[in-house]
């Protein structure tokens, strides 16, 4: 061989793999975006079967007021249970995706999506993350979602499938939302805040106001989010391009591009009209 055709050879190895490896890199993705689909499906089937239990949605709240027995928490815990401590509808959730007995500090595989370049079991020595969220549409419109938080409330709420007027299939049940990029929020059992797993589609600066360039934008829409950002914390967002993915409340699961996400409904954005169970805005399905 000469050194012409072994110069040749190796020219025309190069060609293959700058074709070859955009294609991995592509499937790869596809595989990501499906299992992250796959996980969204399953927990919308658990809250369904959860509501057939209950006669309403899994939410965060307090015990006794909730589905998971005071003293009952599992060896390892970091908490003490007992009356008025916090429940999320993550907790509340476990039972029915086979983790009952989980920790707050160990992550729940279904919990996390593959498309994070932190890996679906990222943790922090005392809490584990939800890559998946209850919604409302923005922070004038708390508890309007399906997902809800009654546990600073006087009194007991509950969201049964009777309440989503707006209709099943036009009403997020769970969205995506990776956690915080300085690991402090976003945890799936926490007492400290409804942001850990409740979200608004369209938020504010906060919890975050400033984040890898500088102060966060208000309103913070719904964007692809950047995993080293505090600021995509602040609503709703995903690590996929082009779109994110949902599920709706009768369980089904679509992508949603951002594009569309942020067009205006009358008043408001698509993403605020899918949020809330009650609004009665009137959209087009062809989103």
């Amino acid at each position: 061989m000469t050194l012409i055709e072994l110069l040749t050879v190796i020219a025309i190895i190069g060609v293959l793999s700058a074709l070859i490896l955009p294609a991995v890199q592509q499937s790869r993705n596809a595989a990501r975006s499906a299992q992250c689909r796959n996980n969204l499906h399953n927990l919308g089937l658990a809250c369904l079967t959860f509501h057939d239990t209950y006669q309403f949605f899994p939410r965060n709240t307090i015990r006794p007021r909730g589905t998971t027995a005071i003293d009952s928490e599992p060896a390892g815990n970091l908490w003490n249970w007992h009356s008025g401590t916090y429940e999320s509808w993550n907790r509340e959730l476990l039972p029915f995706i086979a983790k009952a007995g989980a920790r707050v500090q160990d992550a729940i595989p279904i919990l996390g999506c593959p498309s994070d370049p932190r890996g679906p079991a990222y943790t922090v020595p005392d809490y584990g993350f939800t890559w998946y969220v209850g919604v409302y549409s923005n922070p004038n419109t708390v508890n309007n979602g399906i997902i809800i938080d009654d546990s600073d409330l006087k009194d007991k709420l509950t969201i049964h499938v009777s309440l989503v007027l707006d209709g099943a299939s036009n009403t997020i049940l769970l969205a995506e939302r990776p956690p915080s990029a300085d690991g402090g929020s976003g945890w799936w059992d926490s007492r400290c805040c409804i942001e850990d797993s409740i979200s608004p589609a369209k938020g504010s600066n906060r919890p975050f106001s400033s984040g890898l360039k500088g102060r966060c934008p208000s309103p913070a829409i719904y964007k692809q989010g950047d995993v080293r950002d505090n600021c995509s914390f602040n609503a709703i967002g995903s690590c996929h391009v082009g779109g994110g993915n949902f599920c709706m409340a009768d369980g089904s699961v679509r992508t949603i591009s951002y594009q569309a996400g942020n067009q205006h409904v009358g008043t408001t954005s698509l993403m605020e009209a899918l949020a809330s169970r009650n609004g009665s805005e009137v959209f087009s399905t062809d989103y």
